[in-house]
C-alpha cells in the first residue's frame, strides 16, 4: 500500500475516456451527451469507433447522421433521427445549444423515437457548458434521460503525456515501414510539444498571450503529415516539418507573434537531425531513442516523466508564482461558498448568537485569505 491508498494512483489519475466503454452503455432508448471541454472531438472518437463495428456505421454508406447545429439546420437534424430510427444507423447532433429554442421539439422527438427503434439506433449530443451555472439551455429531460459524459483537460506533464500518446497503437506505429524508428520517437516528441503547448496556458501571460484552443486533431494530423513526409522522402525535409507544424496545423490557432515564436523554438528543437540523436526533452527526461513498441513508450511516460514543473517548458521556477495564487484563490472562494450564510445553535451546545458570530468571523477569515 502507498501513499494513495489501497489501489495506489489509480485514485488520483484519471485514465483516457475510453470510446468502447462509453458504447457498451448504450441502447437505443438512451441518447450520450458529451459537455464539450477545450480540445475535446467526441465526434471523431464516435466516428472512428463506428468503423470498428461488426456493422460498421459510418457517413459514406448511409449509416451514420452527422449535424452540426446551427441556423437552418434543425429540419436536417429531425429527418435524421426518423431515418436512423428505422434504419438502425447512429446520429450524431453536434453543438444542441446554439438551437435554444427548437431543443424543446427535440426533447419530444426523442421520447417519441423511444417506441420501436431499430436495435442498432443510438444518438450521441454534444454542447458547451454555460459559463454561467444558473443559465442552461437544455431541456431537463434529455439531461435527466442521457448519459452524459465529460473529458475534464488533463493537469500536468504526465496526464497530458499519457492522453496524447493515447491518440495513437502499435498499429499507428508500424504504417511508417520506411523509417519506423525515427517516426517513433518524432510522434514522442510530437506529444511531449502538445503537452507544452497545452500547459504553458496555465502560467497565464507568462505562458501565452491568450489562450488557443489547441486540441486532439491538431496533434493527429500533425502525425499523420510527418509519416507521410517520412514515406515519400529519402531525407527528412525537417524544415518542412517545422513549418506545417507550427505554422498550420498549430499555428493556425495562434494570433499573436511572440506566441508563434515560442513555439517556433520548441519546434527547432523537436524537429531536428540532433533530436533523432537523442538527449533531454527537459531536465531529467531523456529522449527515447531507438524505441518502437506502443507499450514500451507508454511504460516510459509512466515511469520516467518529471514532476510537473516550470523547468519542463524552460520557465523560471518563479513563473507558477501567479498559477499557484489563483488555485489558491480558488480554493478559497470555493470553501467560503460552502460556510454557513446563517449562525445556529451547534453540536456544541452554543445559542444561536453566538453560532452567527462565528460563523462571521469564519467568512471574515476566508475574504481576508481571498
Amino acid at each position: 500500500m502507498d501513499a494513495f491508498g489501497p489501489n495506489g494512483k489509480v485514485i488520483v489519475d484519471q485514465p483516457p475516456i475510453k470510446t468502447r466503454d462509453i458504447l457498451d452503455e448504450t441502447d437505443p432508448y438512451t441518447p450520450v451527451f458529451f459537455f464539450l471541454s477545450p480540445g475535446a472531438n467526441p465526434y471523431g472518437l464516435i466516428e472512428a469507433e463506428g468503423k470498428l463495428e461488426e456493422d460498421e456505421k459510418s457517413i459514406e454508406d448511409g449509416t451514420m447522421v452527422n449535424v452540426s447545429l446551427g441556423q437552418g439546420q434543425e429540419p436536417v437534424a429531425d429527418e435524421g433521427l426518423d431515418a436512423m430510427h428505422k434504419e438502425g444507423g447512429w446520429v450524431f447532433l453536434q453543438n444542441i445549444h446554439l438551437t435554444a429554442k427548437w431543443l424543446p421539439s427535440l426533447e419530444k422527438h426523442l421520447e417519441e423515437l423511444c417506441i420501436g427503434p431499430h436495435p442498432q439506433f443510438r444518438v450521441f449530443l454534444s454542447a458547451e457548458p454555460n459559463p454561467n451555472p444558473a443559465i442552461c439551455v437544455i431541456p431537463l429531460g434529455i439531461m435527466q434521460n442521457s448519459i452524459k459524459v465529460t473529458g475534464e483537460p488533463p493537469t500536468g506533464t504526465k496526464a497530458n503525456m499519457r492522453t496524447a500518446m493515447s491518440h495513437f497503437s502499435q498499429e499507428k506505429l508500424e504504417q511508417c515501414q520506411t523509417k519506423t524508428s525515427e517516426y517513433a520517437v518524432l510522434v514522442f516528441g510530437l506529444c511531449f510539444f502538445h503537452n507544452l503547448v497545452q500547459g504553458r496556458g496555465k502560467f497565464g501571460a507568462i505562458g501565452f498571450s491568450r489562450i488557443y484552443p489547441f486540441n486532439n486533431g491538431d496533434l493527429t494530423i500533425s502525425a499523420d503529415v510527418i509519416l507521410n513526409y517520412l514515406e515519400n522522402n529519402t531525407k527528412i525535409p525537417f524544415e518542412d516539418l517545422r513549418y506545417l507544424v507550427g505554422q498550420i496545423m498549430y499555428g493556425g490557432h495562434i494570433t499573436d507573434d511572440w506566441d508563434r515564436i515560442v513555439t517556433n523554438c520548441y519546434l527547432d528543437f523537436l524537429m531536428c537531425e540532433a533530436y533523432l540523436e537523442g538527449g533531454e526533452l527537459c531536465p531529467n527526461y531523456a529522449i527515447p531513442v531507438g524505441i518502437t513498441q506502443y507499450d514500451v513508450l507508454k511504460q516510459y511516460i509512466e515511469e520516467a516523466t518529471p514532476v510537473e514543473s516550470p523547468a519542463v517548458f524552460g520557465l523560471h521556477a518563479n513563473a507558477e508564482i501567479g498559477f499557484l495564487t489563483n488555485q489558491s484563490n480558488d480554493l478559497m472562494a470555493y470553501c467560503l461558498e460552502f460556510a454557513p450564510m446563517t449562525g445556529g445553535a451547534g453540536a456544541g451546545g452554543g445559542d444561536g448568537e453566538e453560532g452567527a458570530s462565528a460563523d462571521d468571523l469564519t467568512r471574515e477569515y476566508l475574504n481576508s485569505m481571498v
